[in-house]
């Protein structure tokens, strides 16, 4: 099966790549040292140039594909701005509360990702094995749900911990 199959799509796939190994590093590692801001601004890095490589694979028009990526660019940006808004932040609830929605951005950044990568594996083995265009949609609203699940159960999971440790109140 051919995955790659345009230069903008390799480009794609590098940077997605490069994200679900940052992304995956920054969420399992501690919390606000520097390594968490390096890997953090290499992930960040790395989304756009996913976003970003993904325009020109647009040839048969805008899909829900591309608008979903938009929102990602919406996400992992407004996380970056919520935590160098941290950084001048009038008083500690204040800060707290922007490094709170900086963790909730930047989660669900990673959800969307994984979830992305999940629709793409099963889609494309739908299509591989003679699967219909029906199926490919089936396959694409399937794997994307599995994780967004999953990604739901988690992320309240730590939502407390993290509502704990910044401070701010969470709505888990």
């Amino acid at each position: 099966m051919d995955i790659i199959t345009s230069v903008p799509g390799g480009i794609h796939t590098a940077f997605a790549t490069i994200a679900l190994i940052t992304g995956a590093v920054v969420l399992l590692r501690r919390k606000g040292t520097r390594f968490h801001r390096q890997a953090g601004y290499l992930y960040f890095a790395s989304m756009w140039g996913l976003v970003l490589a993904g325009i020109p694979m647009a040839h048969n028009g805008i899909s829900a594909f591309h608008w979903l990526s938009a929102v990602s660019a919406a996400s992992i940006s407004l996380g970056l701005l919520a935590v160098l808004g941290a950084k001048v932040a009038p008083d500690p609830a204040k800060r707290a509360g922007r490094i709170y929605a900086h963790y909730k951005f930047m989660a669900w950044s990673y959800a969307g990702l994984v979830a992305a990568g999940a629709s793409q594996i099963s889609a494309r083995f739908a299509l591989s094995n003679g699967g219909t265009i029906s199926e490919f949609w089936w396959a694409v609203a399937g794997g994307s749900a599995a994780v967004i699940m999953a990604a739901i159960v988690l992320i309240r999971l730590y939502d407390r911990r993290a509502g704990e440790l910044y401070g701010a109140r969470s709505n888990a």
